[in-house]
């Protein structure tokens, strides 16, 4: 059977979102959100006026609503269809204070649908919705931090198609920055995500469809790009996976992982290819995190062309602790499959690259790790794994065995000393 090359997927993807744009600029009009009352004087709520904004460009058929400079302070904000936001230079949104201004609404939050504030920016059932420009989007500290319910997320479009963010910064405090749900066909290009505090992802694609990140550089108090499908017996019933996800050419500086599979993933990941990236101040280049009961896959995932600096590149665990789930998928059925997983042409500076520990019922099934240079102090550690491949690995700088492996089968592992865990957690 005819497959096309995973490039052939991402030009598509990149020409309609293009074509969607011209003709979207052609047809319609540019509303300056300060011919609507806005003030931005980092006082007044101009929450109404860019409202306003969006609304009769959305009227209209769709166009561009323009923020000049200034400081816009707002709370939710509705973006529709075929309407673009675009901030200009030294234009900044900056999310309210009072929590009042983030009306409660069912969202997902860490795998679940519960109650939550309402995002900054948010949408719902649009299509061809963009934000552009090279002002900034900044969520507030004070409200980022409410549980119970969930503050507001930054930017959060829900059963959205076609959505484009190009250009802009965009921070949060103490939540998740960029929270597509159930989206199909989004482009983020030459975006700096800068969040800061516990729970700050940069981005969470969960349960999307059609990701492309290009050319973004990420520091975040969390991981940088978390990658979901939900959680426990709910995200099993929902049974709407993420999957063909495309992250090329970006820098991770700061965060927990640099890209995260999991760990709500019970609706399945796959398709994942990262490439050209450069990770460096994050604990883990690539991170699969899952736990019993979490059920779901990760499955085919490309990573190739990395630069990795002080930090692990690859760390598979099936004891991931935070995050519990009450509503587990018991027994045999709520263990995470892992494999076909291929990571190829890496350049590492770091005290230990891999760590593989799934389960004996449900061993990755398929790991080919290649051509990896540089220098590492510690060995991998490959725990329940098949058709495991390793090929031209060479690193300086060992103190010990470079391979420990236990129940690991395949090639490559030629004189591997047994793992011995360190505790049961290992």
């Amino acid at each position: 059977m005819y497959r096309p090359h995973p490039l052939v997927g991402f030009l598509i993807l990149l020409l309609c979102f293009c074509a969607g744009a011209a003709a979207s600029e052609e047809a319609h009009g540019s509303y300056n959100v300060r011919d609507y009352g806005a003030v931005a004087d980092d006082k007044t709520i101009d929450t109404a006026a860019i409202q306003k904004a969006i609304d009769t460009a959305a009227a209209a058929g769709g166009g561009e609503v323009f923020l000049p400079p200034g400081t816009y302070r707002a709370g939710s904000l509705e973006l529709k269809s075929h309407v673009t936001l675009r901030l200009d230079a030294g234009a900044v949104i900056h999310g309210s204070a009072a929590a009042t201004d983030y009306p409660l609404v069912t969202a997902r939050w860490e795998g679940i649908q519960r109650e939550c504030h309402q995002a900054l920016i948010f949408a719902h059932n649009a299509e061809d919705i963009a934000i552009t420009g090279s002002g900034a989007i900044l969520g507030d500290g004070k409200v980022g931090k409410l549980r119970g319910p969930r503050g507001p997320t930054l930017i959060e479009p829900s059963n959205c198609k076609n959505v484009r963010l190009s250009g802009v910064t965009i921070g949060n405090i103490g939540v998740w920055t960029l929270h597509p749900t159930y989206c199909q066909g989004v482009m983020v290009s030459n975006v700096t995500f800068d969040s800061k505090g516990k729970n700050s992802d940069g981005m969470d694609p969960d349960s999307c469809q059609g990701v492309v990140i290009d050319h973004c550089t990420f520091s975040a108090g969390d991981d940088d790009i978390a990658i979901k499908s939900g959680k426990g017996q709910e995200g099993v019933k929902i049974g709407m996976p993420t999957n063909d996800i495309s992250i090329n050419n970006c820098t991770f500086s700061k965060g927990h992982a640099g890209v995260a599979l999991g760990s709500e993933l019970s609706g399945g990941i796959s398709g994942v290819k990262i490439a050209n990236c450069k990770f460096s101040g994050v604990k883990e280049a690539i991170y699969m995190k899952s736990c019993p009961g979490r059920a779901g896959y990760v499955r085919d995932v490309q990573a190739s062309n990395l630069t990795v600096t002080d930090a692990a590149l690859l760390l598979i665990q099936t004891t991931y602790h935070s995050n519990p789930d009450s509503q587990g998928v018991p027994g045999d059925a709520g263990l995470t499959s892992f494999g076909r997983i291929a990571i190829s042409d890496v350049h590492a500076d770091s005290k230990r690259l891999v760590t593989v520990q799934a389960t004996p019922e449900r061993p990755v099934d398929g790991l080919a790790l290649s051509n990896i240079s540089g220098s590492c102090k510690e060995g991998f550690v490959i725990c329940n794994a098949k058709a495991v491949v390793l090929k031209n690995i060479k690193l300086d700088g060992m103190k010990d065995a470079a391979l420990y492996t236990q129940n690991a089968q395949g090639t490559g592992l030629e004189g591997a000393a047994p793992y011995v865990p360190k505790s049961k957690n290992d």
